[in-house]
């Protein structure tokens, strides 16, 4: 873990706009703790009683706790605490300034942290859910911590265990070796090897950024590559401008896209970027856990079934977690890789099955 990093200087942040259009039952706090790298500031939302069992979700890039916005609600209704934060870099959270702060081992910590600070003493437990880079998140968290963690939930990335990798299991029928040698995940590769110049296309047009990569799924694009699997070569992600300037409504609220355009906006991007710039340090990690990342609690998995670049059905890439979870459930939705808004009621539906499920196994 690192030692202390220095926060970065930004503006205030304009919470007006940072929780405008939230569901009615759905409330904005904050919570400060010690972790190994400095005291930490969660942001978190909120539905339900602190009384209830905690559910954390835990979101992704480049996103907010307010994604799961439409969820709070439903999940609270069922008889639980459920809380949505900020992850480090992002809205209300502490930004660091250090590359090496976007760790996962950091971003298990204050998981660890805000559960502790939710449910102190012996009450520390929690069930975890995860989506895009929250679901490693979770995943670690319930490796490194299984006596808080009562069960586990990831979405659309599936857990990879000690010595598995994703370039491992890319589907070559789609992404042949010598055309794509990363196959979909060469945005990663450019992440390690271009982050400015990276961090600089999505600063230069962030609403026209965001309205371009979050959108439906399209089950026509199954069949082709991913455009993440030439940023190298392309130079950018969209090196000609994005294609697209308006939100796609089904996916983002007018309310939720103004508060993701202007938390990004003024974070800037190389911060949440920094997040897929500690390969080896994750891999480290995860090769510190118990059983190397073996996971012995009740878990479900999501696939997204027109995820493009997360294509769990249509590759091997969810093999590693079948061996490193014994009590895995799995379900699909038809859904793109933004499946928690694009379809928040089936995600529930999916949710409280299976919480229904962890609670008669007691």
């Amino acid at each position: 873990m690192s030692s202390a990093s220095s926060h970065a200087q930004l503006p205030a942040l304009d919470l007006d706009v940072h929780t405008a259009g939230l569901p009615a039952e759905v409330s904005f706090a904050t919570a400060t703790y010690p972790t190994a790298d400095g005291e930490h500031t969660c942001g978190y939302l909120h539905a339900g009683s602190q009384a209830d069992p905690l559910i954390v979700f835990l979101h992704g890039w480049p996103e907010l706790g307010r994604s799961y916005a439409a969820l709070l609600p439903m999940i609270a209704a069922e008889g639980y605490f459920a809380v949505a934060p900020d992850m480090r870099g992002y809205g209300a959270s502490t930004v660091y300034a250090e590359t090496a702060a976007y760790a996962i081992e950091n971003a298990v910590a204050d998981v660890r942290g805000l559960i502790s600070a939710l449910k102190p003493g012996e009450h520390a437990e929690a069930i975890v859910v995860g989506h895009d880079y929250g679901a490693p998140v979770a995943w670690s968290f319930a490796a490194a911590h299984p006596e808080m963690c009562r069960a586990v939930a990831g979405m659309c990335v599936p857990h990879l265990p000690a010595g598995a990798s994703m370039t491992a299991h890319v589907n070559r029928s789609m992404y042949p070796e010598d055309t794509f040698p990363y196959g979909q995940w060469d945005y990663m590769v450019a992440h390690q090897q271009m982050p400015e110049k990276l961090a600089a296309e999505f600063d230069a047009d962030v609403p026209g950024f965001i309205a371009t990569i979050m959108r439906r799924g399209n089950p026509e694009q199954m069949s082709k590559p991913a455009l993440q699997a030439t940023v190298r070569s392309r130079g950018g992600w969209f090196p000609d401008g994005v294609p697209f300037r308006e939100r796609d409504g089904r996916v983002l609220t007018a309310e939720g896209y103004d508060a993701l355009v202007a938390s990004l906006s003024r974070t800037g991007f190389a911060y949440p970027n920094a997040w897929y710039r500690n390969v080896e340090a994750n891999a480290a990690f995860t090769e510190s856990l118990p059983g190397g990342g073996r996971i012995t609690q009740p878990a479900l998995f999501v696939h997204a079934r027109y995820d493009q670049v997360c294509d769990t059905l249509g590759s091997t890439m969810a093999e590693p977690m079948r061996e490193a979870i014994p009590q895995l459930t799995e379900r699909i939705i038809e859904a793109g890789h933004w499946v928690v808004q694009e379809k928040p009621i089936h995600t529930t539906e999916v949710l409280t099955d299976w919480l229904s499920s962890v609670r008669q196994e007691g």
